[in-house]
């Protein structure tokens, strides 16, 4: 049964009750007038609302039109589930389906709209399910949250990026490479760490300044980037140190892609008013199975070997297990 007024439009709040009585005070006219003057009044929420019985929509105000993709009008009939994307999770799609039903409330609840054309919105939806002239209804109202969430994760991302480079800082590196090690000790899996020094870094600063220096950094990441998977994990330690962690990797490939990083980045060339600058890397290659040792002790073994690299004359590769050989 459709909610609508006497002219067919979807009818919002009934406050009057007309008589058939000849001396009603409240014409169907006026109580029309009234319909029509709250349904603009509900158009000024800043939230979408949706008033929905159990078989579709009978009422969206312009906001929940904007967020769903078609007009008011339109989406009469329509269902809110179709909307939903996956329904998000299934206790959510059976939450929805209970209010819907009239049977209990959803607060707050967050989920992904998709519109019509294909745009998705972060919302919030609430929904409540109540006697509406004696008719069972339920009111969605649905909050845009999109700009408050990529807010939100952009906060997220400065807080375990390095800003210069975007790659994770120390503090998110160390704490995703111990999860990582975890899994590894868990299914007694190999497990590696590159510990990477740009050489002579310093003298770039102080010969073609700190703006050359600083885009060396950023070319220098993008290089590893290019060369990593998406499960390795690339932190900045600090100043022109780098730490790499290679999950389900031995020393073997571990040392495979410390060379072709090395190879990489000589081949790099970083602009500067005197001239492309070049750069080479130093990297000291530690590895484990089953992940008996922690990160530290991983990154502390690698900048061992890291040492010996310098050392040894830079722009090359040195493994733990080489470093005891030495």
């Amino acid at each position: 049964m459709a909610l609508t007024s006497e002219t067919g439009a979807p009818a919002l709040l009934n406050f009057f009750e007309l008589d058939d009585d000849a001396d009603a005070v409240v014409t169907s006219h006026e109580l029309s007038v009234t319909r029509s003057k709250l349904g603009d009044l509900l158009d000024l929420l800043p939230a979408g609302l949706l008033i929905h019985q159990e078989m579709g929509i009978v009422f969206a105000n312009q906001e929940a039109a904007r967020i769903l993709g078609l007009g008011g009008d339109a989406l009469i009939g329509r269902h809110f589930l179709d909307f939903v994307e996956d329904a998000d999770t299934e206790a959510q799609r059976a939450a929805f389906l209970r209010c819907l039903k009239g049977r209990e409330l959803v607060r707050s609840q967050d989920g992904v709209i998709l519109a019509v054309d294909g745009r998705r919105t972060s919302a919030q939806v609430s929904m409540s399910p109540l006697p509406w002239d004696g008719l069972p209804v339920i009111y969605v109202l649905i909050n845009d949250v999109t700009a408050l969430k990529e807010s939100e994760e952009r906060l997220r991302q400065l807080s375990i990026t390095d800003p210069l480079t975007g790659v994770f800082n120390r503090r998110h590196f160390f704490d995703v490479a111990e999860q990582e090690l975890a899994r590894a000790r868990r299914y007694g899996r190999a497990i590696s760490l590159l510990a990477l020094d740009i050489d002579h870094f310093k003298r770039i600063n102080d010969t073609h300044g700190h703006a050359v220096g600083d885009e060396a950094l950023r070319l220098f990441a993008d290089a590893c980037r290019g060369i990593l998977r998406s499960n390795d994990l690339l932190g900045r330690m600090g100043g022109e140190e780098f730490a790499i962690l290679l999950p389900e990797t031995d020393m073997a490939g571990a040392r495979m892609v410390a060379e072709r990083i090395r190879s990489r980045t000589a081949e790099l060339a970083v602009a500067s008013g005197t001239g492309d600058v070049s750069i080479t890397v130093s990297i000291g290659v530690s590895s484990c199975r089953s992940g008996e040792r922690s990160v530290d002790a991983m990154l502390s073994c690698a900048d061992e070997a890291l040492y010996l690299a310098k050392a040894a004359g830079r722009n090359r590769v040195i493994a733990a297990a080489d470093a005891l050989a030495l």
